[in-house]
């Protein structure tokens, strides 16, 4: 790695959830997690594996939900490392868990697109968004919702 790369990746990470540097280095991925359930599981999957990629939530200082595309992998000399990539618009993991026909991926599939929208809302401050898009995503959740209560009973986002 380059020097100081380290570094701008770990500060990175503490403007996305909002800690500081020493906060930061203390945290494991379970401080971060939305749904600290999940962690284990995946985690173990992983390390059979040797790399994992797709979509989750981390969970901010401030509570609030991070949905992230990460790629998970194993250098050559043995140090973890992932990448992880904000979701910034709602309506793609919305329509994504719309089209999973997966059932054993459809329940992340729905979490990830209800934090989406969550974290849009937030990130949108005091400030209500146009009628058309707060339509739009009321319908979402509405319908998010829907599917969500059709899915097996099973692990949940905890926070």
């Amino acid at each position: 790695m380059l020097p100081g790369a380290t570094w701008i990746a770990l500060r990175r990470c503490c403007i996305l959830l909002g800690y500081t540097r020493d906060e930061m280095l203390s945290k494991t991925i379970e401080d971060v997690s939305y749904d600290v359930n999940e962690v284990p599981r995946l985690f173990a999957l992983y390390l059979k594996t040797g790399a994992m990629e797709g979509e989750y939530v981390l969970r901010r200082k401030d509570t609030m939900p991070v949905p992230i595309r990460y790629k998970a992998f194993v250098l050559k000399d043995g140090c973890n490392a992932a990448i992880w990539d904000p979701i910034k618009d709602w309506r793609e993991p919305y329509l994504a868990a719309l089209l999973e026909m997966d059932s054993a991926k459809l329940k992340r599939k729905l979490e990830v697109a209800l934090a989406a929208i969550q974290a849009a809302r937030a990130s949108q401050g005091p400030s209500v968004p146009p009628p058309p898009e707060q339509q739009a995503m009321n319908d979402a959740v509405s319908a998010l919702n829907s599917l969500l209560r059709t899915v097996k009973p099973g692990p949940t986002m905890s926070r």
